[in-house]
């Protein structure tokens, strides 16, 4: 994986070089998803050494959405979607960051690329539950099904609507859910069929 990201940022370069717009747009949309692909290939090989790669420390939620999302910017503006960030400033939870970024890139990748039609919106939010602390996104897409949702957790697994959209590779949920689980937090969703998708991060 590392020695693919050499050729990548070579490319990222060339781009620069490219006269034509829709050319060099079409490019880098490729290059995400390489970079996305990688990405997800990398963190999936260190879960296995998960105990040696993890560092649980007082995370900013909101300063962490927002990088994810300005990394996600391209996405959200191919899409036509917005994001509406409502997190408090100063609302800290113990997490660790980098796992924190990754498992928000999955959810919003999820979640723009699940609304179709432009104009619509991904909301991020935060509340407080008893002693918890709640992110909560929430999306405008084509939602889950009733019996696609008690396996969209499963390993590689797309569903029917999954399967319409040829960029799904079913393992999203499943590492959120596995990471959730080796850093002690929840993850809930709920979903309905042309209404969108709501998912919770729940930080005890």
């Amino acid at each position: 994986v590392h020695q693919m990201k050499t050729p990548l940022s070579v490319i990222q370069l060339t781009l620069q070089d490219i006269d034509d717009d829709a050319v060099a747009d079409s490019i880098q949309e490729e290059l995400e998803r390489l970079r996305k692909g990688l990405e997800m290939v990398l963190y999936t090989s260190r879960l296995d050494s998960f105990e040696d790669d993890f560092r649980v420390e007082p995370t900013l939620l909101r300063q962490a959405v927002s990088e994810v999302v300005t990394e996600n910017r391209r996405l959200f503006i191919r899409r036509g979607i917005r994001p509406d960030i409502q997190v408090d400033e100063a609302l800290t939870v113990y997490t660790d960051a980098k796992w924190l970024r990754f498992m928000l890139s999955q959810i919003l990748t999820n979640a723009v690329n699940y609304t179709s039609g432009t104009g619509k919106s991904v909301t991020i939010s935060s509340y407080r539950q008893g002693k918890d602390y709640v992110l909560q996104i929430t999306d405008q897409g084509i939602g889950i099904s009733p019996e696609d949702l008690k396996r969209v957790f499963n390993p590689y697994f797309t569903g029917e609507r999954g399967r319409q959209y040829h960029e799904s590779t079913g393992m999203g949920l499943y590492l959120v859910r596995e990471i959730c689980a080796r850093l002690g937090h929840k993850v809930e969703l709920q979903s309905s069929l042309g209404e969108g998708t709501l998912l919770r991060l729940i930080f005890n």
